[in-house]
């Protein structure tokens, strides 16, 4: 696995100069950045120093000293390392995935044996890796750098062979960083804007799993995700997903704080982000279509019954609707809107 250079006065902690605080900051990050590729090397992966590895270089990105004279090459490298063991997981997954369709059991190995390692890997593992991606995009140049990876493909891929939790939480998490870092700066990179450069990285990894799955919807993964874990948090709140609103004696109000609320969270987070990113009405109306017309819509319209009305995924919700209304109210200011009593 190939570096990009360290452009610095020297290139390599030597005995016979000492470095400023500065540089060595960066290459602190390089050299937990290496530990996380010399753990690759092997035939068979070491899961526990693999996690360990990527739990001190997240520690390190997200520490206020991480940010300290970050370097273009040093985040690079840690992108293009995190890009190595997602993309790989993804296919060992989907080598699985294919070897089971053939009703082939258990783990098999694929023809050149180049992902089979990494089915291996658990899906901590992966989250762990995901957060550190997270740190990177708040970085000086870090939105640039994991667009222009196949980072966004992977983290979206990755949503169609996990059921992980917590995997699904910090996927969206990184997201919905795409989407939103830079867009008050609006720093210029060549020749787009810096926040537009996650968005399109984004809606780029979503055509491609389009593509991949043969989704009628391009959003169809994330709505499936979210939809599903809504529906754990229905069951935890006693409540049926086919229930209506006006049901006069219905459960306690359900309390947040779950795993699976946490989801649904990180999920809307996302994609009131991804609506928000478009800068024109005229495209926030287009992508909220094509968005609604998903699970999605069955999972915030299960958001809005009273049992939910004190969740952070109700107010996530609550925030979709308004900026709706707003939308439409400047597509066409002369429209008149139903409140929900009206309209009952």
């Amino acid at each position: 696995m190939s570096y990009s250079p360290i452009d610095d006065s020297v290139s390599t902690v030597s005995s016979s100069k000492i470095l400023l605080l500065d540089s060595l900051r960066v290459h602190h990050t390089q050299a937990l950045v290496n530990v996380v590729s010399s753990t690759l090397y092997p035939d068979l992966l070491d899961t526990r120093q693999l996690m360990k590895a990527l739990f001190e270089l997240r520690r390190h990105l997200e520490s206020p000293l991480g940010y300290i004279q970050s370097h273009p090459a040093t985040e690079t490298n840690a992108a293009e390392v995190i890009e190595h063991i997602l993309l790989y997981w993804v296919c060992a997954h989907a080598a699985q995935v294919d070897a089971q369709n053939y009703n082939i059991k258990g783990v098999v190995e694929t023809p050149d044996k180049r992902f089979d390692k990494y089915a291996h890997i658990p899906a901590e593992v992966i989250s762990e890796a995901i957060q550190c991606i997270s740190y990177l995009t708040t970085m000086s140049v870090g939105v640039a750098i994991v667009a222009k990876t196949s980072i966004p493909v992977s983290i979206v891929l990755l949503l169609n062979f996990t059921e992980n939790y917590g995997t699904y939480t910090n996927a969206f998490r990184a997201l919905t960083k795409l989407c939103t870092k830079h867009s008050v700066k609006r720093a210029q990179a060549d020749g787009r804007w810096e926040s537009e450069t996650g968005l399109y990285a984004i809606l780029e990894a979503f055509t491609r799993a389009q593509t991949a799955f043969r989704l009628r919807n391009r959003f169809d993964l994330v709505a499936n995700a979210a939809y599903s874990v809504a529906s754990e948090m229905a069951n935890s709140a006693g409540l049926s997903i086919s229930s209506s609103s006006s049901s006069d004696n219905g459960p306690a109000k359900y309390i947040g704080g779950s795993a699976a609320e946490r989801v649904v969270v990180s999920a809307l987070l996302f994609v009131n982000a991804l609506v928000d990113a478009h800068k024109d009405v005229e495209d926030r109306l287009r992508i909220r279509n094509e968005i609604l017309d998903t699970p999605l819509y069955q999972t915030m319209k299960l958001l809005e019954e009273t049992e939910f009305d004190s969740s952070r995924a109700f107010t996530e919700t609550r925030r979709f609707r308004r900026a709706y209304t707003d939308d439409i109210k400047a597509c066409d200011p002369h429209v008149q809107l139903l409140t929900a009593s009206q309209s009952a």
